[in-house]
């Protein structure tokens, strides 16, 4: 006679068994508390489904490693985060829905660190506006917000003089930041206007002074943080002074990317976005 299939026991048996166990801990990491974002990625994709797994690991590593994989998992803020995402949606040919896919595995990503204590905050605190739809028009400025954040003396010199040469340019926070006195023109995209032509020069006469104490020399930053010395900006840095910038001048706050807009905007670039309210 066959004998009956024996069922098989989940947890310890016998009666030493806990009748109401707490929901199981994320399984083990063999991986350091200083660990990178990449290190932490590598060991978390093994645990990952077989079925999503490939797919998992080729959205981190175009759109999130190549980017921020050097970052310690515990330094993660949302600058990274933000800068991820803005980064996607500028790449040629792809789609919003593809960005969300990618964005959506840095989001488990991240929130399994959280559960294993590798990080105290979330990070996944992106701008109300960042995701665009299809068809709508896209996060700007309007041209008073422009003035505002350019002149407005409620805002420091050197964080007017950061917005002029954004909204004159377009660039980036990460290329902003790079730029030197010495060769802001030659990193441009397209020769600077008169107007950014003069500004810089009046910052270079006489404003950088008026911040630093001193005159600049051309291996100097052109946008330094706007504190008693002048360091580079970092991506966190100019991503927390561009939204202190927008409260203090009570406008809504948008994304970074939406200076990039509005400079396209202006100089027609993208005819169709109209001018924000």
């Amino acid at each position: 006679m066959t004998e009956p299939k024996r069922t098989r026991l989940r947890g310890p048996p016998g009666p030493s068994a806990p009748t109401s166990a707490a929901a199981p801990g994320p399984a083990p990491l063999p991986v350091r508390p200083n660990a990178t974002l990449a290190d932490f990625a590598r060991e978390w994709l093994k645990l990952r489904d077989k079925r999503t797994r490939q797919a998992d690991a080729q959205r981190l590593r175009d759109h999130t490693l190549s980017l921020i994989g050097g970052v310690r998992v515990r330094d993660l803020e949302a600058a990274h985060v933000v800068d991820v995402v803005h980064k996607m949606l500028a790449k040629k040919g792809m789609a919003v829905k593809s960005a969300r896919n990618a964005y959506g595995v840095l989001t488990e990503l991240i929130g399994d660190a959280l559960a294993r204590g590798f990080l105290e905050t979330d990070p996944r605190v992106l701008p109300p506006d960042i995701w665009p739809e299809e068809d709508a028009p896209r996060p700007m400025f309007s041209e008073l917000e422009v003035q505002a954040l350019t002149t407005d003396e409620r805002l420091g010199e050197p964080q007017r003089m950061y917005f002029r040469v954004a909204f004159g340019t377009g660039l980036g926070s990460r290329e902003l930041s790079q730029l030197t006195f010495g060769d802001w023109r030659e990193r441009l995209e397209a020769p600077p206007s008169v107007e950014l032509e003069a500004a810089v020069e009046a910052w270079r006469a006489e404003g950088f002074e008026r911040a630093y104490g001193r005159p600049p020399t051309p291996s100097d930053w052109l946008l330094p943080r706007g504190s008693g010395t002048p360091e580079p900006h970092t991506e966190g840095s100019s991503f927390k002074a561009f939204r202190r910038a927008c409260v203090t001048l009570g406008m809504k706050t948008r994304s970074p990317l939406a200076i990039r807009n509005t400079y396209e905007a202006l100089h027609g670039l993208d005819p169709r976005a109209p001018a924000a309210s």
